[in-house]
């Protein structure tokens, strides 16, 4: 079977030519050209890393959806039935950090009247962003490498740069570097407005023309998968340009899906995942934690704390650095997980919140909220790390570790000092408000104590009004925790895994669902 690998010497020139601005039209005759038929084998390891052995008709039902917005909230994307939030939220999320990083649109106020052309821009921006961050993500980035967002808007750049030089010299078929990413697109080999309609097909018709058999809608659409294989992110965002609206129609979410995976690696999502578990679960259609993190980080582990723990002698893999957009869930609260700094404390306000069962999202357009962590707040960050329980206390013996993570000094003679000072009644424990006074007193919070959170929540039966809208909250940091457990304010028990004393007023009277 022949193989397509796209890189510019192979690409018609029509296909990334520019005029003014825009790239020529591709057409569908185009697309299939360079389309590779012979990808059957990559979509049959995604569809087992995704659904396992057996593909349910009714979850491959649910799941089948394209990325549309609703008609009371511009640019909010509507869910349709329980389940593909695990792809819905994050895209949400990523389409609010595209919004929040144009500043003309926060300045003069209009991001909640946008048309549906520029909404179609940040959603291609969101979609773009997180292929780009699943084909660079590193396993140990270095400290001081740039944002996922600054190294895209840097090949952006420089991309049209190199187009013409390769223009303007000879091609010369080189091998790529080993460290080049590369993408991956999966569209069908014909766009479709309306659902699959399972149909008797003949079998063989040379050898029997009259032996049919049934085939479903998840087997007559995974025959008809193509894959685009692509060597830069320039040619990812010039290919949705065009074809954005096949990612609309009924099995947009699925495209996508499947993309993010192939351009990830089925190898390295597998050797990430520290359960060899299905990404999507096969009796109630819901994404893992490793999708979640794969389409919020570009890295398909399974935990949310900070870097790689050791449980019991187990290595098992969380988030490496900074998020683009964060990650909060009712579970922590619920002592089932712990989320770490790096998912609560994301580069933009955006955060995707977990319930039970469902995914929304969270945002606010004040970036006061991520300015960079004081001393103190770094302080809070480390000590609680050493105290998973949540006590608010640790061991003393582990003072020394804590001083020395947070690079204060931790001379033993001086740490058997401040063993004393903190804790003068020997019960083997130091508060951490006791740490927090010695050493950052009189340490203010860095952001906002008033600030406005939007909530978005894709399913219209999640609504009283059943409309798919942010609703609006007025939020206040208070002076005393207010932790609570509450059935009725799951939201609020949520968000304080992140601000311990948050209290939030929505101005519509009603309390948001996270279900």
């Amino acid at each position: 079977m022949l193989h397509f690998v796209l890189n510019l010497s192979v690409i018609p020139s029509a296909l990334l030519s520019r005029e003014k601005g825009k790239v020529q039209d591709l057409t569908e005759v185009d697309l299939l050209i360079l389309m590779d038929p012979g990808a059957s084998t990559d979509f049959q390891e995604v569809k087992r890393l995704l659904w396992g052995n057996q593909v349910r008709d009714e979850l491959f039902r649910r799941w089948s959806q394209g990325f549309n917005f609703s008609a009371d909230e511009p640019s909010a994307l509507i869910q349709k039935d329980g389940g593909p939030c695990a792809i819905i939220a994050p895209v949400q999320a990523f389409l609010l950090r595209a919004i929040l990083d144009d500043k003309q649109v926060l300045q003069n106020n209009i991001w909640r009247s946008l048309t549906p052309e520029r909404v179609d821009i940040y959603l291609r921006r969101a979609l773009v962003a997180i292929l780009h961050q699943a084909a660079t993500a590193d396993e140990n980035p270095p400290a001081n490498s740039p944002s996922s967002s600054q190294s895209l808007k840097l090949q952006m750049l420089q991309q049209p740069q190199q187009q013409q030089s390769e223009q303007t010299s000879p091609a010369q078929p080189s091998p790529r570097p080993s460290s080049t990413p590369q993408y991956c697109l999966v569209f069908l080999s014909e766009p479709l407005v309306h659902r699959i309609t399972s149909e008797p097909e003949t079998e063989n018709p040379i050898v029997d023309p009259s032996r049919k058999i049934q085939r479903s809608e998840q087997e007559i659409f995974h025959r008809n998968l193509r894959l685009l294989r692509l060597e830069s992110i320039v040619q990812v965002e010039n290919i949705l340009r065009e074809k954005l609206e096949a990612l609309k129609g009924p099995y947009g979410i699925m495209q996508f899906l499947y993309s993010v995976i192939l351009t990830r690696g089925i190898d390295r999502i597998s050797n990430e995942m520290s359960e060899a578990n299905e990404l999507i679960d096969p009796v109630h259609g819901h994404g893992s934690q490793s999708l979640i993190n794969l389409m919020l980080t570009g890295r398909g582990v399974s935990y949310v704390w900070d870097y790689e723990q050791d449980v019991g002698g187990l290595k098992l893999k969380g988030i490496e650095q900074q998020g683009e957009v964060g990650f909060l869930t009712l579970l922590e609260r619920l002592r089932y997980c712990e989320v770490g700094s790096f998912l609560k404390n994301p580069k933009f306000p955006v955060w995707v919140v977990g319930s039970e069962t469902h995914l929304t999202v969270l945002f606010s357009t004040n970036m006061d909220l991520v300015c960079p962590e004081t001393p103190g707040e770094t302080a809070r960050r480390v000590f609680s790390s050493f105290d998973p329980e949540g006590n608010n206390f640790i061991s003393s013996v582990l003072l020394e570790d804590v001083m020395r993570t947070l690079g204060l000094y931790a001379d033993p003679e001086y740490v058997e000092l401040m063993k004393k000072r903190l804790d003068p009644e020997t019960l083997g424990i130091i508060l951490m408000n006791t740490f927090m006074d010695e050493f950052f007193p009189n340490e203010k919070s860095s952001g906002p104590i008033t600030f406005t959170l939007y909530h978005y929540n894709g399913l219209q039966r999640a609504s009283s009004t059943e409309k798919v809208i942010y609703q609006e909250g007025n939020a206040i940091l208070l002076e005393s925790d207010l932790r609570s457990l509450s059935d009725d304010n799951m939201i609020l028990t949520c968000l304080q895994t992140k601000w311990p004393s948050i209290d939030v007023q929505w101005q519509s009277g009603l309390i948001p669902s996270i279900n």
